[in-house]
């Protein structure tokens, strides 16, 4: 007998939970909240749950000024 072939398709997320949304932006959970209350990002409650779109996480990383970062010159090893 031949196994039937099932092919799983991941489909991105729509909605993550707060913990989840600080990962991916590298804030903590209290930033978050932060975030929602200014309306940077978008939340909606599903029962007791907070629960942030994703593409407002986008929208808003990507709306984040360019960082300028100056490299710094370290005199080498040998003339420290």
């Amino acid at each position: 007998m031949h196994k039937a072939l099932v092919s799983k398709v991941e489909l991105p997320p729509i909605l993550v939970s707060i913990p989840q949304a600080a990962t991916m932006l590298g804030r903590g959970t209290g930033a978050i909240y932060g975030l929602i209350g200014d309306g940077k990002i978008r939340a909606v409650k599903s029962n007791a749950r907070t629960l942030i779109f994703v593409d407002s996480l986008h929208e808003y990383a990507n709306g984040l000024p360019k960082a300028d970062v100056k490299p710094r010159y370290r005199k080498p090893q040998r003339l420290r």
